[in-house]
């Protein structure tokens, strides 16, 4: 697991126990936690602020409301590698979203170890709730669904991605055939099925049914004890059976795990029965995965954009998915409930970016098509008036 540690390289207790309580989180999410929490304590560093419980007892307001506001919440925003900038502001309210919870957690952790008759019991829960207040007011009010818009692909995008990569075409992406299978296996799964890299990296050759009914099923196991990549992908969500269309992606897929992979797996010592395997027959690593896309963006700057990443395919995933659920008629709270199943997602709420931006596109159009017709006819009607008058 992740941990932060001080000036001098030792671990920072609370935040470090704060991290030990969510480990049931993935640890992509722990490690953007802790670097959270990183610039939270620089400024309390600056500030000489110690959060341990005597100072908790001792302090009426924890923190001023100047401190707070003029303070900490200006600290949030500064960007810690370029000086004299500001972070976004989904990516401010990530911070301020983790600060809050921390500090939720350690005060509750400060209230446990008092009685109900203590007068710093309710002192403590005065102020936790004015400083629940104060940060509250302090998230910054940001379109999400015009966040999700930049992160995908368009469909012109997407289908110069799919041609670029075409294993069957000569002089596709990559410089070894069994690679240009697995790079087309890998982005059709994750553009398709909206598959987390994760998802994608943990999945093994059973998990793939090619048949009458061809399918993917992404399963919750155990961490496996012999897959030494650093960090092991793990599944943090529901699992789920996805159904596989598409006589050309999947004849591309079947050839794929019967030969092309058979011809990476003989470059390694040992044998496994993960589905995506590296330039050197072991299980592909985050790593290398990301390095893929990057490679994959240099390669055609003019083509392709530079927030391609896994990411923006599982979101191009979900707003095409929206959008066809949408147009079958579903009502919202079907497509809700629709998007969370086919995502893999717990939360019906999550799903809400992706409708709203639906509607937000829809709107747009409406928009384009009121404007040039309000304008078409009003250029007419002024065309005729000019006409009469010249005539007359």
């Amino acid at each position: 697991m992740p941990i932060i540690v001080d000036d001098d390289g030792l671990p920072i207790p609370s935040p470090n126990e704060f991290i030990l309580s969510r480990r049931n989180l993935s640890a992509n999410t722990l490690l953007r936690n802790l670097r959270e929490l990183a610039v939270f304590y620089k400024w309390l560093k600056i500030n000489q602020i110690d959060l341990e419980l005597p100072f908790l007892l001792k302090s009426k307001n924890l923190f001023t409301e100047a401190e707070f506001k003029g303070g900490m919440i200006e600290f949030l925003r500064k960007d810690m590698v370029e000086v004299g900038t500001v972070v976004s502001p989904e990516t401010f309210n990530n911070r301020l979203a983790t600060v809050r919870q921390y500090l939720v957690w350690r005060i509750d952790v400060s209230l446990s170890q008092l009685s109900f008759t203590d007068k710093q019991y309710e002192l403590l829960e005065t102020v936790k709730k004015r400083l629940l207040n104060w940060i509250d007011n302090s998230f910054i009010n940001a379109s999400k669904a015009s966040g999700v818009l930049l992160k995908s692909l368009t469909d012109k995008e997407v289908e110069f991605l799919l041609q670029c990569l075409n294993p069957v075409i000569s002089d596709s992406f990559g410089y070894f055939e069994p690679l240009k299978y697995r790079n087309f296996v890998i982005v059709m799964l994750m553009l398709n099925c909206g598959l987390r890299p994760g998802e994608l990296l943990s999945l093994r050759v059973e998990d793939i049914q090619i048949g009458a009914i061809s399918s993917v099923t992404v399963r919750r196991r155990p961490l496996d004890p012999m897959d030494k990549r650093n960090p092991r992908p793990s599944i943090k969500r529901m699992g789920r059976i996805l159904p596989l269309e598409g006589n050309n992606f999947l004849r591309i897929l079947d050839k794929y795990i019967m030969e092309k992979r058979e011809i990476l797996q003989e470059r390694s010592n040992r044998d496994t029965d993960y589905l995506v395997l590296s330039d050197e027959g072991e299980p592909l690593s985050h790593s290398s995965l990301t390095l893929f896309f990057t490679r994959l963006r240099k390669a055609y700057p003019d083509s392709l954009p530079s927030i391609l990443t896994p990411k923006s395919l599982r979101h191009t995933f979900s707003m095409r998915l929206e959008r066809v659920l949408r147009e079958s008629g579903y009502e919202e709270e079907r497509r809700r409930q629709a998007l969370a199943l086919l995502r893999g997602d717990t939360s019906l709420e999550s799903q809400t970016v992706y409708i709203a931006q639906e509607i937000e596109e829809n709107a747009r159009k409406a928009l384009a098509l009121y404007q040039k017709k309000i304008i078409g006819d009003s250029y007419e009607y002024q065309c005729n008036q000019s006409t009469r008058k010249n005539n007359s």
